[in-house]
């Protein structure tokens, strides 16, 4: 009889524990998740699909909400301050942000994040000149391409298209946005592989919000090639020259678009840089999460890879497979 009771007992403390167990995994899993605002600009343009394919993706395994602000342009620091703040009030937890064009931005930027953690991605704010060609923050991580190694690539692309030889040939520059830091490096790194080539660059033409880029291209004189670092500025201008039954401009760009890959299929686009948005967006989504969990946690920057293509390499399986992540 006193056996039964010890064991009776016993049964009734294991009933106990088990009961416990499962009232905390319901209240765990009733934990409310981290709320991670995302802000670039122009959010719901086909080239950030990779992009935000990845971060849902990543967002779903590292258990943390996104809200993915709808923008248009954002110009300067102000108009990218408001949107924070917007988001502050909205009590997020922490922000994953395309840096404004400027060299007021940076500062902005680190004073947001005093209050809280912060990733910049796909460009970084400008800051003093720096020897090499990474960009180097202790306080604000940058998950990117190598700006200046896509701009030497796609004029190395060019060189070796032509046998290496555009002596006497005309360029011409489309070049994103002042005050960037991407567009600096992708200059530099075009400039370093022309520069003793004997071509002349015809003109080198930033881009704006309110800029007309085919009708501004119509008032320059006819180049051998065209040259563009931004991915609207190129579905702009291979537009363009799709329409054209005739042209000896050979069109070489950075776009992160299907529709920049389907105007390099045409053949109106003879090489085409494109980045691996995927990674991008799946590695920022799961290094914040890390920062959320743990503050203690330091994010390392990160380089993010990208893909030379021509046409003849789009039907390749892992070609496919890369631009699978566009759709």
């Amino acid at each position: 009889m006193k056996k039964t009771k010890t064991t009776f007992l016993l049964a009734e403390i294991c009933l106990g524990i088990l009961l416990l167990f499962c009232v905390h995994l319901i209240f765990e899993d009733e934990k409310p998740q981290k709320r991670v605002a995302v802000i670039v600009e122009k959010s719901g343009d086909e080239k950030w699909n990779s992009f935000m394919n990845g971060l849902k993706q990543a967002a779903g395994i590292a258990n943390i909400h996104l809200i993915i602000c709808n923008t248009d342009e954002i110009e300067n620091a102000d108009e990218e301050k408001n949107l924070i703040y917007d988001q502050l009030d909205n009590q997020v937890d922490a922000f994953i942000v395309q840096a404004a064009p400027g060299r007021d931005t940076i500062d902005m930027l680190r004073e947001i994040r005093v209050q809280k953690p912060m990733l910049l991605v796909a460009n970084d704010a400008l800051r003093e000149k720096e020897e090499d060609h990474t960009s180097k923050y202790s306080d604000l991580p940058v998950i990117t391409p190598d700006y200046y190694r896509m701009g030497y690539t796609l004029a190395q692309d060019l060189l070796s298209r032509n046998q290496n030889n555009i002596q006497g040939k005309t360029v011409g520059i489309i070049s994103g946005f002042k005050k960037t830091d991407c567009t600096d490096k992708c200059m530099q790194g075009v400039l370093d592989v022309l520069s003793d080539t004997g071509c002349e660059i015809q003109f080198d033409m930033n881009i704006t919000y309110d800029m007309e880029i085919t009708q501004r291209l119509k008032e320059q004189q006819p180049v051998d090639y065209l040259i563009v670092f931004d991915t609207s500025a190129l579905e702009q201008v291979a537009g363009m020259y799709a329409q054209k039954k005739e042209s000896d401009t050979k069109i070489y760009g950075i776009g992160n678009s299907i529709k920049c890959v389907y105007y390099l299929d045409d053949s109106v686009i003879d090489g085409l840089i494109a980045i691996d948005g995927y990674g991008m967006g799946y590695h920022s989504a799961i290094e914040i999460s890390k920062v959320l969990k743990n503050h203690l946690y330091t994010i390392n920057n990160q380089t993010i890879e990208y893909h030379l293509l021509h046409k003849e390499d789009i039907f390749r399986e892992e070609v496919q497979h890369f631009l699978h992540t566009y759709d």
